[in-house]
């Protein structure tokens, strides 16, 4: 088996048998997406569809209708005080009957009562008669009574002097009653263009009670019904209905009629549809202006910026004094305000019901209205599918912020796609479901790393005991690139690095093993940490002795200076963790001491093991030296020393003072070796200048054999701040013997050391 089929049995061991898992949230989201794609389709015309239409209804309150059409109508509200002035509501339709006159005199063009009369008058004589007086023995006053004069009567002649309309069926629900058969024939007010047949099917609509029949005869009988969608809000408005088998107006397209001087309206059946009951009407056509309507005959609300029609108290209009010259030309809507009768909330706002079927019809008479096509809910659905795919594809590629920001983007332009054909088209197009698609298909691939994240990750650091740097392991979890732990031969630079208890404080803890154990893995821990987060790849000796790799797995070009930062960090950790001894009344007046040695050259590197025991290691010379190096610590007193490589190439950049020139059994000639003493802010400094270049002097005298100039300089670097170290005592002693035994005869400056 070579190197790279042990290393996918090593990374692919635990997880192979759970991969199948990391493909179930992409199967989800594809269920999802076809969830989605198929709720879009059966709910594309549907008004439950409550984020849809609020989308919509955003689109009206932001972009509101074009149109110019001037404003034809005019409200006679009935408000409070009217009713304080006049009488409590319901009204004698007497007064009704008054109201409609004034309207007609002062010029009106028609007028329309937008209150249902299709209920008896409560202060008729005849309900007074039947209701209030039945049974009772006072002929005389049922004879009295009969002699007045009829209050419906009255209204039916008012409404017979102007143009108009009665509105009935105030509560009518064509959900309720379903389609029904309108026939056309006879009917003077509406044509019927289009398909064969003389039968539309329109959603039913019933009086509440038989409607007196002077009074029906008097003028047209407008359908008033105002259906809300689920929500409260009112979006459609149904322009045709049926009534006992035959074509009403509603009273809003009655009021358009009349303001259009129309006599007649056309509708136009869909062709390519039929119910049991007859054509299904598709557009409506008003003076040369078509509407588009739908299957139930409804127009969706489209209003202007405008949506106020000029309102006139009922009490000013019954002043005798008052001229009403507002009302000339206009078509009048008499009704409750808000306040007093059923309020109508729309997209816009809520209005009293005479105001609603106002502004419907003004937007009947300019020819404005939105459109929900046939098709919309296939192309969405569609859309959804692909999109949806495509969101799937592209996150494979991207890192999960990119294609959330990719599906974001997509998502605006979809956006900018519907309120487009909203504001050039008048047509509604419901960016939602596959702006939902794209997010899903994108955080599905986020999902699914996510899983394949914790599975590799678990199996990666199971077989490495967390001793990868994270951007290897970033690129084993996101990428499964496992090739990059494939071994190789490359130049890398070596830490070595062990903890050490002195034998004095290893009697102190003598009484407490556990202490002393405990002690240095959680050091090894904490020096662990640190190089990992410096880049480093680590690797766990016997005790608590550490090998870092730097420049493996991932190349990096500066891998000495990652060492000697790596290094220094080490240095700066120790520090802190004697300094929590000290503060322990446990560990009090015991130290943990750090050696470190760092080397660079060509190496195996690679996982080394199988299973849960794989380490990723290193072999070669450098590995050698930087634990001979790591030894010489404790000689030299530095807490880091370095070979010439790591020298050479980070000087530079960081303090060093040359220690020796060393001989050893796996060094082909003498080496110097040097220790690591600060950062590059130390390296500035004077004081470290100063006994840099003392000891210089000091080796290159030595070296010369000039004992008395190498004893003058010693003594100068011995004033020198940080010089009291080992080191120095080392080259006292060896000038001492050298001046007294003369050097050998085959010195060249170098010492052997013993490995």
């Amino acid at each position: 088996m070579g190197p790279r089929e042990r290393d996918d049995v090593a990374i692919n061991m635990f997880a192979a048998r759970f991969r199948w898992l990391t493909a179930l949230p992409l199967l989800f989201v594809i269920l999802a997406l076809a969830v989605i794609a198929v709720g879009t389709l059966s709910g594309a015309h549907s008004p439950k569809a409550a984020t849809r239409e609020k989308l919509f209804d955003f689109y009206q309150r932001v972009i509101p209708s074009s149109s110019s059409t001037p404003q034809p109508f005019h409200i006679i509200t009935i408000d409070r005080e009217s009713l304080d002035r006049i009488g409590p509501w319901p009204w004698p339709r007497t007064i009704l009957a008054d109201l409609v006159d004034k309207a007609s005199a002062a010029g009106a063009r028609g007028v329309l009562l937008v209150e249902p009369v299709d209920a008896p008058d409560p202060l008729s004589p005849e309900t007074i008669g039947d209701f209030w007086l039945g049974g009772t023995r006072d002929e005389e006053l049922a004879r009295q009574l009969a002699l007045l004069p009829s209050t419906d009567a009255a209204l039916a002649a008012a409404l017979t002097r102007t143009r108009g309309a009665a509105a009935i069926a105030e509560s009518a629900s064509a959900e309720a009653l379903g389609a029904q058969r309108a026939d056309m024939r006879g009917v003077e007010w509406l044509r019927l263009k289009g398909g064969d047949g003389d039968y539309l099917a329109l959603p039913g609509a019933r009086p509440r009670f038989e409607i007196n029949d002077v009074l029906a005869r008097s003028t047209r009988l407008a359908i008033a019904a105002l259906e809300p969608d689920g929500d409260g809000v009112l979006r459609r408005v149904t322009l045709l209905w049926s009534r006992a088998g035959r074509p009403a107006p509603s009273l809003a397209l009655q009021a358009a009629l009349i303001a259009s001087d129309a006599d007649t309206a056309t509708v136009i059946a869909d062709p390519s549809a039929v119910a049991l009951t007859g054509r299904l009407p598709r557009m409506l056509e008003i003076s040369g202006r078509t509407l588009p309507l739908g299957p139930d005959a409804a127009l969706r609300l489209y209003p202007s910026r405008q949506t106020h029609a000029p309102e006139t108290p009922a009490w000013r209009l019954l002043e005798p004094a008052a001229s009403n010259a507002q009302l000339r030309g206009a078509v009048v809507l008499i009704g409750l305000d808000v306040a007093q009768g059923a309020a109508v909330k729309t997209p816009r706002g809520t209005l009293s019901r005479a105001q609603a079927h106002a502004m419907i019809a003004r937007q009947i008479v300019s020819g404005k209205g939105l459109t929900r096509p046939r098709w919309a809910g296939y192309v969405e659905a569609v859309a959804v599918m692909l999109l949806g795919a495509a969101a799937i594809m592209w996150s494979q590629r991207f890192d999960f912020w990119k294609a959330v920001g990719v599906a974001a983007l997509c998502s605006l332009v979809l956006l900018a796609a519907s309120v487009a054909a909203f504001v050039f088209a008048d047509m509604l197009l419901n960016p939602l479901p596959p702006a939902l698609a794209l997010f899903l298909g994108a955080f599905s691939v986020a999902g699914g790393r996510s899983l394949g994240v914790v599975l590799r990750d678990d199996t990666v650091r199971g077989s490495f005991h967390d001793s990868l740097p994270e951007p290897t392991m970033k690129r084993l979890r996101e990428e499964g690139a496992a090739e990059i732990l494939d071994g190789d031969h490359r130049p890398i630079t070596v830490l070595a690095c062990e903890l050490k208890l002195a034998d004095d404080d290893m009697a102190k803890l003598a009484a407490t093993p556990d202490d002393a154990t405990k002690l240095i893995a959680a050091a090894c821990e904490d020096l662990r940490k640190t190089i990992i987060e410096t880049g480093g790849a680590v690797e766990q000796a016997q005790g608590g002795k550490l090998f870092a790799y730097f420049n493996a797995p991932l190349q990096n070009a500066d891998h000495i200076e990652a060492a000697c930062a790596s290094a220094l960090r080490l240095i700066e950790s120790m520090d802190k963790v004697n300094a929590e001894l000290e503060a322990s009344s446990r560990s009090r007046d015991v130290q943990v001491h750090l050696a470190i040695g760092i080397a660079s050259g060509n190496c195996f590197v690679g996982p080394m093991g199988h299973g849960r025991r794989n380490r990723y290691s290193a072999i070669g010379p450098a590995v050698n030296s930087a634990a001979f190096l790591r030894s010489q610590a404790e000689v030299y007193g530095p807490a880091i020393i370095c070979d010439e490589t790591v020298y050479r190439k980070s000087h530079h950049h960081f303090a060093f003072l040359e220690l020796d020139r060393l001989k050893t059994n796996f060094w082909e000639k003498p080496m110097s070796v040097y220790a690591l003493v600060g950062n590059p802010f130390i390296k500035s400094s004077k004081s470290y200048r100063t006994l840099e270049e003392n000891h210089r002097k000091l080796l290159a005298a030595y070296r010369a054999g000039d004992w008395a100039t190498a004893r003058a300089m010693h003594a100068k670097v011995k004033e020198s701040p940080g010089s009291n170290i080992a080191l120095f005592d080392i080259y006292e002693e060896r000038i001492r013997k050298m001046a007294e035994e003369g050097a050998p005869a085959d010195w060249d400056g170098a010492h052997r050391a013993h490995v």
